[in-house]
């Protein structure tokens, strides 16, 4: 009881302001429209950079220390990356890449900050709105043409380019065209849907709740017939093995060797089930994908690959430099032509469009050296987040790195302070699990007004 008056009072103590601007930023991140700034650099996710800038100013003041020079460090990697590129003919291009990394880790950094101050009861009933809202609103685009039609007219009017039209394959594919609802295609909104459920899977303290996660995943699929919700299934035993194993106590977080295992083999199993019924679910998909006959997939997933794999062998040092796309179209569109993994003649529309993979951005712009030395900067600033476990924060961002595409974008970034934060909220919870029992475990009779016996807890 005294526990659950502790959340009710936490309840009401959220910031309104942040707890405003913080979904703010996630509906920016949701739909990603973008504006050209003057000069022509564009501006992605608008509303999600209003919302982050206005968390910055607010949260400025209370700026933690020691994250000001791992922060400081990504950015010097990122600048240092793009000034020992070759062909400095491309450096205002690449400076305008360094711009829109520069504002996409802010405006993360600066949702993380708010965010990790809203209760964690209050974030979990956020994130099972945004996904009861996100379905529901799939479900009436499915169902209702008027719906449709109101979507689609928004995409047309909203976004410049890369408006998903082919509507004729997912018939082929799917027996009917997926929803989009409001967003550039498809592969966004279960990109967001699965975002958000994993988000809830990990706040959340309802039993079994990983029975309804599935469930979530399964109406997704229902629904939105997306195969990046095989993502969020995979993702359960990296939540179970990585975040879920780790004990608290007097002497911080530390993984329970026993319980990994044990948690490993379960989550293994659900996930190994997950992805064979994802197979059944998606036989048309998989059948196309090992035909040849899906671009999509091969601008995913295995396009990505093969241009970093030969950029790091080609500028092992610093890769084409930021959004170095004007280096690679030659490169992507050779790629295309001459590829047996394709057998359709697919109209090339430039390696920004055909590289869809953020993952394996961070190497084709940064190459060997600069990539490694990005990623150590970012292991530096999440070890000063405070993250209990920055093999969870690593894997959640590569996977969905595999559906995403751009690697200076703010979704990108988002995924990774989303993942940080859930995990910071989640080490406290149980911290603060095992101060109470700590403290309040009751006492055996006769022992009243004793000191308290040493306490062995583990927490569920």
């Amino acid at each position: 009881m005294a526990r659950q008056s502790t959340e009710r009072t936490q309840t009401a103590r959220v910031d309104l302001i942040d707890a405003v601007l913080c979904l703010v930023y996630l509906a920016g991140i949701y739909l990603g429209v973008a504006v050209s700034l003057p000069g022509g650099v564009p501006l992605p996710a608008v509303l999600a950079g209003l919302a982050g800038l206005l968390l910055a100013f607010k949260h400025a003041p209370e700026l933690p220390q020691k994250q000001v020079l791992p922060g400081i460090a990504v950015l010097v990697v990122a600048a240092l990356s793009i000034l020992c590129a070759e062909d400095l003919s491309l450096l205002p291009e690449r400076f305008k890449g360094f711009v829109q990394f520069s504002y996409s880790l802010v405006i993360a950094y600066a949702f993380y900050l708010a965010l990790r101050n809203l209760p964690r009861a209050w974030l979990t009933r956020v994130f099972l709105v945004l996904v009861a809202i996100v379905l529901a609103g799939s479900v009436l685009e499915v169902v209702l043409p008027a719906f449709k039609a109101a979507s689609d007219q928004f995409r047309g009017a909203v976004f410049e380019a890369g408006v998903y039209d082919a509507d004729r394959r997912d018939i082929a594919l799917y027996g009917r065209v997926r929803p989009k609802l409001f967003t550039q295609e498809p592969s966004y909104l279960t990109f967001n849907y699965t975002l958000f459920a994993f988000c809830w899977y990990a706040l959340s303290r309802v039993p079994g709740k990983a029975f309804l996660y599935i469930a979530m995943l399964a109406a997704g699929y229902f629904v939105m017939r997306g195969p990046t919700l095989l993502l969020g299934i995979a993702l359960v035993p990296v939540y179970e093995v990585f975040l879920n194993s780790r004990l608290a106590g007097e002497g911080g977080s530390r993984l329970d060797g026993w319980r990994a295992l044990i948690a490993a083999g379960l989550a293994g199993f659900v996930a190994i089930l997950g992805l064979v019924l994802g197979w059944e679910a998606f036989a048309l998909r998989i059948e196309s994908i090992l035909a040849g006959r899906d671009p999509s997939f091969f601008a995913r997933i295995v396009a990505p690959a093969i241009v970093a794999i030969e950029t790091i062998s080609q500028h092992p040092l610093a890769g084409v430099g930021l959004t170095g796309w004007e280096a690679l179209d030659a490169k992507v569109a050779q790629l295309y032509a001459t590829t047996d993994m394709l057998s359709l003649d697919v109209q090339f529309d430039g390696a920004s469009h055909s590289l869809t993979n953020y993952f394996w951005g961070l190497w084709i712009f940064l190459g060997l050296f600069w990539g490694t030395a990005m990623v150590l900067a970012l292991t530096w600033l999440l070890r000063s987040l405070g993250v209990p476990s920055l093999a969870f924060c690593w894997l959640v961002w590569i996977g969905f790195g595999h559906a995403a595409g751009s690697f200076v974008g703010p979704r990108t970034w988002a995924v990774m302070m989303l993942a940080a934060v859930v995990s910071v909220i989640h080490a406290r919870a149980r911290q603060q699990d095992y101060e109470f029992y700590r403290i309040w475990r009751v006492a055996p009779p006769g022992a009243v007004g004793q000191p308290l016996r040493p306490l062995t807890w583990r927490p569920q």
